[in-house]
């Protein structure tokens, strides 16, 4: 007995399968399509999502606020800035940079974001209420300003929050070509391969804030 027949053999007495030996082919088959069943997904009302979404979110790190329009996410932005010891830098990407928004007092950068006093402001493309996790496609903002700023901000439409991962991928195949890069950001930056400690904004931003808006442009 060869170890491809040993591994079939151990695969049909481990799920009890009473599928005879002897056609090899026939048989493997039948195995993975029996294990191949799309598992059950529990049924979410989209405030059940909002609301999933918020909690893993939460629990990854991230700081959730919710809000009405753009115009409250610049009044959030200016009491935040104004908040700091040093007013930070704001760098946007391509997608809010053409909405042609006014950003009143903030101070706007185009350059590179340096790793301190630097915020960047960027849209999701999607979020999954299974993680909390939020997607970005390069075609709507650069990777260099999901991870060299010092404070992350993302705006989510709460019509673009999904239940699972399998939801955000459909929701990619859109009809569009398919980005370069797609990037999946879970909460702020952390390692623990230090000494075992947690470390936060070892690869990326110190704090991710998710700006959960009722409505935003499209």
């Amino acid at each position: 007995m060869d170890s491809r027949t040993r591994i079939i053999e151990r695969i049909r007495q481990s799920i009890g399968s009473d599928h005879a030996g002897e056609d090899l082919e026939a048989v493997f088959k039948t195995l993975c399509e029996t294990q191949a069943d799309t598992p059950a997904q529990p049924a979410l009302s989209h405030v059940e999502t909002v609301s999933r979404f918020i909690s893993e979110a939460q629990r990854n790190g991230a700081v959730v606020t919710e809000l009405e329009s753009l115009e409250q996410v610049q009044r959030w932005l200016e009491r935040e800035a104004d908040s700091q010891s040093v007013p930070p830098t704001l760098s946007l990407s391509p997608q809010i940079a053409a909405s042609q928004s006014d950003w009143g007092s903030l101070t706007l950068s185009d350059d590179t974001p340096q790793p301190i006093q630097s915020w960047g402001l960027v849209r999701a493309h999607s979020a999954m209420a299974e993680t909390g996790t939020i997607l970005s496609l390069s075609r709507d903002c650069p990777s260099r300003l999901l991870f060299l700023v010092e404070r992350l901000i993302v705006l989510i439409d709460k019509r673009d929050i999904v239940r699972f991962q399998e939801d955000a991928w459909e929701r990619l195949h859109d009809g569009q070509p398919l980005p370069r890069t797609v990037n999946l950001i879970t909460g702020p930056s952390r390692t623990a391969d230090i000494e075992q400690q947690i470390q936060i904004g070892a690869h990326g931003p110190r704090r991710t804030d998710y700006l959960i808006v009722e409505s935003l442009p499209q």
